[in-house]
């Protein structure tokens, strides 16, 4: 148990996504108990795309998510919330507010650079202008956070959570705050679900743009196929090991934010008394371990195990699959939407 700045009981909760599980956290802070789960479909938190017009350490972004921040802003709206969102050119203004509402006795979630925060090993720190967390309330010399990667609450230097809050890079957070201010009683969790769940068979499946949705895990494959001819292997195994870094480490990821979605398919099956979601939730599982497959037939390619049956077109083969997969379900989903009440 842990004590905010106003001294209110918090209780820290282990999440598999940052975003999701801060909101989720930010919402029981103001009695309305949600899963995580709830959180990421109703936020429409599973997507893809493949940026290769932006460069990370000089290899394209390869995303399975929204843009940080629209799960809390998409989930908050959807369930009828009032919330605030800020973000500063000034970094002393932003640390000085964030330290006001503090005071206040509020919890306001963060987004952060990941490789400024110290309380990380080494190991694990790397630039992602998209890891979110709570601040608690300020202490002697920095912050009591909670990192729902974690197993509980940590303190974090001023200065760090300062550089990690205004880091530059693709994706900028300029120092982003958010807290709900205001929950209805008795939110619409079905009307919030269908809403999400639409949405995101909008986003899979119908954004007209090749390097989005299933679309770009077409596209991604098609690239990866041809990439040792185009880019030489020692080369092609570098995209293809970031692609894999962004898939499993980075954001929970290709084959993560497939379970959760699974588990969010789950819970709406049993909210709707509906099988066919709770069908759709195990398919959704199927096609998590396919990505699953995806990464470990790709470490092999880099390892050079195997060479003769571990190849980038079987690579490409996978994610082939994948698309597929994901486009009949998503088609299925968005039939079953229509149907709900």
């Amino acid at each position: 148990m842990e004590l905010t700045a106003g001294g209110r009981p918090f209780v820290h909760q282990h999440s598999a996504h940052c975003e999701s599980g801060v909101t989720a956290a930010l919402f029981r802070d103001q009695g309305f108990n949600i899963s995580e789960a709830l959180v990421f479909g109703i936020g429409s938190g599973i997507f893809f795309g493949h940026l290769f017009f932006v460069k990370m350490v000089g290899l394209p972004i390869t995303t399975f998510r929204g843009l940080p921040g629209s799960v809390f802003r998409k989930a908050g709206k959807r369930l009828g919330a009032k919330f605030i969102v800020k973000t500063y050119r000034n970094p002393q203004k932003g640390m000085a507010e964030l330290r006001q509402l503090l005071r206040e006795g509020k919890i306001v979630g963060l987004t952060t650079n990941i490789y400024w925060l110290s309380y990380f090993p080494n190991r694990f720190r790397f630039q992602f202008n998209g890891h979110n967390l709570i601040a608690l309330r300020e202490i002697e010399g920095g912050f009591r956070v909670s990192d729902p990667v974690l197993e509980h609450p940590v303190d974090c230097l001023t200065d760090d959570l300062e550089r990690a809050r205004f880091a530059h890079g693709p994706l900028e957070p300029h120092g982003r705050l958010y807290y709900p201010s205001q929950i209805p009683p008795n939110p619409d969790i079905k009307k919030a679900c269908i809403k999400g769940m639409k949405d995101t068979c909008n986003m899979m499946l119908r954004t007209g743009i090749p390097i989005f949705g299933v679309s770009g895990i077409r596209f991604l494959a098609k690239k990866i196929k041809k990439s040792p001819q185009k880019l030489g292997f020692n080369e092609a195994c570098r995209h293809l090991g970031n692609i894999v870094r962004m898939q499993e480490e980075i954001g929970t990821g290709g084959a993560g934010f497939r379970f959760m979605y699974a588990a969010f398919l789950q819970e709406a099956g049993e909210l709707f008394l509906s099988d066919e979601l709770k069908r759709l939730s195990q398919d959704m599982t199927a096609v998590g371990d396919k990505w699953r497959e995806f990464a470990v037939v790709s470490a092999r390619i880099i390892k050079q195990r195997d060479e003769k049956e571990e190849t980038f077109a079987k690579a490409g083969d996978i994610l082939l699959a994948c698309a597929a997969r994901e486009e009949a379900l998503f088609k299925d989903l968005s039939k079953i939407v229509r149907k709900l009440k």
